[in-house]
């Protein structure tokens, strides 16, 4: 019978290394940031949970993002409702955000609806192939390159002709 070896990684490394994308993809998919902040702490949990399931590095990366994604549609899903302040009244209160999260280009891929958000924030933000993005959303490569072509447009038609001309 053969043995299949496991692979070992550090869970803390994995929280420094990778925190960042799953916090920004929270963000992206949830109306608020506190929404995000459980759906990151869940992610993590859950990677301590399954830590066994994981076979490299590369299946590590496209683990957290499926699982926030699903995090974050559970979340949505899950009829919890909660009182949201704007962020902008709150004043010191609140933690300052990441410098992409107060460009233009990101608040407006943020205005985007989720499946054209999402497969534009994996492409450009986390810089993942078209065959990345469409194994991680189980869509196939030519539903991920239409939704970029599609995403690209928008973001075009906000920006009144900016920069995103191009191809994949």
């Amino acid at each position: 019978m053969e043995e299949r070896h496991q692979f070992e990684f550090d869970i803390e490394e994995a929280v420094r290394r990778y925190s960042d994308m799953v916090y920004r993809l929270a963000v992206l998919n949830m109306k608020s940031r506190f929404d995000a902040e459980d759906v990151f702490q869940e992610v993590f949990l859950k990677l301590f949970r399954y830590k066994n399931s994981i076979q490299s590095e590369e299946h590590l990366k496209a683990w957290l993002i499926r699982v926030t994604i699903n995090q974050c549609k559970s979340a949505a899903a899950s009829g919890r409702k909660r009182q949201t302040v704007s962020l902008d009244t709150m004043g010191d209160i609140a933690e300052p955000m990441k410098e992409e999260e107060y460009s233009e280009v990101y608040e407006l891929v943020r205005s985007l609806p989720l499946k054209y958000r999402q497969v534009i924030h994996l492409y450009y933000f986390e810089e993942l192939s078209v065959k990345e993005i469409g194994d991680i959303l189980n869509q196939k490569e030519g539903t991920v390159k239409t939704r970029l072509a599609r995403a690209r447009k928008l973001l075009n038609q906000k920006l009144e002709g900016g920069f995103l001309d191009g191809e994949i």
